[in-house]
């Protein structure tokens, strides 16, 4: 067994991706749908927790744009780049709720989060322990 170096884990393309058909934006409407990267599904969840004695309301003004913003971090070019940057989440905000949440589903998918993957983590939860451990 070879060990990964840091620049070939750097440079290895582990993120997901899909292309979307969005029929309601036209007939020819596609997107493409990436995984979000670890430090953006960060981002997105630590503005969802409110932490003990903080003010609640900030919790419920974040998940008033929690779809948006898992579209805007996984909404990509062909050369995946993101489409929306932090400043323009809003925008999507003033479109249909019910593509939006299509959208923001296949991110989660894409990104192991949401119901699905605490489903597909428990199913795996009883998978054979490999051949090293850090408990002994």
């Amino acid at each position: 067994m070879k060990l990964m170096t840091k620049a070939q884990i750097n440079a290895a393309v582990d993120r997901k991706w899909e292309d979307l058909h969005v029929p309601e934006w036209g007939e020819d409407a596609y997107v493409r749908i990436m995984e979000l990267t670890a430090a953006d599904r960060g981002y997105i969840e630590a503005g969802s927790v409110v932490a003990q004695g903080q003010n609640p309301t900030l919790k419920v003004e974040s998940l008033k744009t929690y779809r948006e913003k898992l579209v805007a971090f996984g909404l990509v070019d062909e050369n995946f780049e993101r489409l929306y940057s932090n400043k323009e989440i809003a925008d999507l905000g003033k479109k249909s709720g019910k593509v939006i949440q299509r959208l923001a589903a296949k991110v989660q998918e894409l990104s192991g989060m949401g119901q699905g993957a605490v489903k597909e983590a428990e199913g795996n939860s009883d998978a054979a322990p490999g051949d090293s451990s850090d408990s002994d």
